[in-house]
């Protein structure tokens, strides 16, 4: 049976064809489609372009076919179309860059590129991970771990914002078996993870949910690395977090109390270790913290002087037993002249004056008469002063004003911008007889305090408020 494709062969046989390239089939050809009763086979007789050009005026417009590019007036169209297309994407980019909601689009789109972990910047979302978000945030923040990766990935994920979460969340279970599997994965690099951002709350996490097995294998591999890691600004908040968990494990305080000793110095004057020996005056109490006691008691005034160590020794006060606390004041004291005039050193006078104990505030007051020249004038120094003679008993009140009125101190301190507000506590102090002797002693010295611009200042403010001072006669009703 022949076929129209074996038409005209011998024997119907086909001839071979190289496969080398496809037919080339002209443009023509693209006119085989179907309409009603209208139809031009691809593979018909049909070349002369005479019955071309009859056939595409006749259904351009319904197959929509573009005209030639050689066509005057295509070729005018399509220009024009071109530059009103043009002028259009420039008025449509205008009224964009001015509409608010383009722009907060933009800015939210160029945010949520960044990564707001500084441990996962170079994580990049895949099908597999699930978008979490940060609850302090506001926009969603991706993590590559999930809580299957508790099980093999324990210590990567404990330096991951959102993984150091999900260890977390696992650890409230209290699941003894997943606690373990944790555990054996980070527990040589708990030193490290330690001071990391996100680590230390992962260690905190676990010293609370761990038993005493945790917290001493815990110790036993940092006891000799507390001091460094209590310097770091992360490391500070696991140690903490030690001192405050091994309260409940009796026998384990020795070894951290080890671990600190020879060190409070540092610790007490450093920004984040100061804070690691305030937790153990207030955590671990009598007699545990009496190893910082010995050591502030020998070292006042060099820790009552810094700036962290003032602040420090205050806290010692509040902790301390009585038998501590007074030989805590008693070395305050020793050293307490030095201390008033320091911008640091003069807080923690004023905090044993606060005390408000007669004893230690008598005794303060006696060393103050005798550098009340020296200590009034200063700016930290007659603070000090000033506060001692408001609190004190009234016989020691007086014993300093007596010493504040004599003639050569007096002229001194009212022309002083700092002593000159003692003066003034020291009048409103005073027993009426002491009263009218410094009264007097100032009027007779008026001209002299009338030099000066301060002087004159602080005369005329004393005439105001004590009319024995007024140069003007006062006229009483007999």
């Amino acid at each position: 049976m022949s076929s129209p494709y074996t038409k005209g062969f011998i024997g119907g046989s086909l001839p071979s064809r190289s496969t080398s390239a496809p037919p080339s089939i002209d443009s023509k050809m693209l006119f085989a489609i179907p309409y009603a009763s209208e139809y031009i086979s691809p593979f018909s007789d049909i070349r002369n372009d005479q019955m071309y050009e009859e056939f595409y005026e006749k259904f351009k417009e319904k197959l929509n076919i573009p005209p030639p590019l050689t066509d005057p007036l295509y070729i005018e169209r399509s220009i024009i179309e071109e530059n009103s297309r043009k002028y259009s994407d420039v008025s449509e980019g205008q009224s964009r860059s001015r509409s608010t909601s383009f722009l907060v689009s933009n800015v939210i789109d160029n945010c949520i590129k960044e990564e707001e972990s500084p441990k996962n910047y170079n994580i990049k979302p895949t099908q597999d991970f699930t978008p979490t978000t940060y609850e302090e945030g506001f926009f969603p923040v991706y993590s590559s771990f999930t809580v299957q990766h508790i099980y093999s990935h324990a210590y990567d994920m404990s330096k991951d914002q959102i993984g150091c979460r999900l260890l977390q969340k696992k650890l409230e279970e209290k699941n003894p078996f997943t606690l373990q599997a944790i555990f054996e994965q980070i527990y040589i690099h708990i030193p490290e993870i330690m001071i990391d951002p996100f680590g230390n709350y992962f260690i905190q996490k676990l010293m609370e949910e761990g038993d005493e097995n945790i917290i001493e294998s815990i110790i036993s591999l940092v006891k000799h690395q507390i001091p460094q890691i209590a310097l770091d600004s992360h490391g500070t908040r696991a140690i903490q977090k030690l001192i405050e968990v091994v309260v409940k494990y009796p026998r384990h305080i020795a070894s951290v109390i080890l671990s600190l000793r020879n060190h409070e110095i540092m610790l007490i004057k450093d920004m984040n270790g100061n804070h690691v020996i305030q937790r153990c005056l207030n955590s671990l109490g009598y007699p545990h913290n009496e190893f910082i006691y010995e050591t502030v008691c020998k070292n006042v005034y060099e820790l009552a002087t810094d700036r962290h160590g003032c602040c420090v020794l205050q806290r010692c006060i509040d902790a301390a037993t009585p038998i501590q606390k007074n030989n805590l004041v008693d070395k305050i004291i020793e050293c307490a002249v030095q201390l008033v005039q320091d911008a640091f050193g003069n807080y923690v006078v004023q905090y044993v004056i606060d005390l408000n104990s007669y004893d230690a505030n008598g005794r303060l007051a006696m060393l103050f008469i005798q550098s009340m020249q020296v200590l009034a004038v200063q700016k930290f120094s007659s603070n000090v002063i000033e506060k001692c003679l408001q609190q004190n008993t009234s016989a020691i009140q007086q014993i300093m004003i007596q010493e504040i009125s004599q003639p050569e101190n007096l002229l001194r301190m009212i022309n002083d911008q700092y002593a000159n507000y003692v003066v003034q506590r020291a009048l409103t102090l005073a027993e009426p007889a002491l009263l009218n002797k410094m009264l007097k002693e100032i009027k007779s010295r008026a001209k002299e305090l009338k030099r000066t611009q301060f002087g004159k200042r602080i005369y005329a403010k004393l005439s105001k408020k004590y009319s024995e001072l007024s140069e003007k006669p006062v006229f009483r009703k007999q």
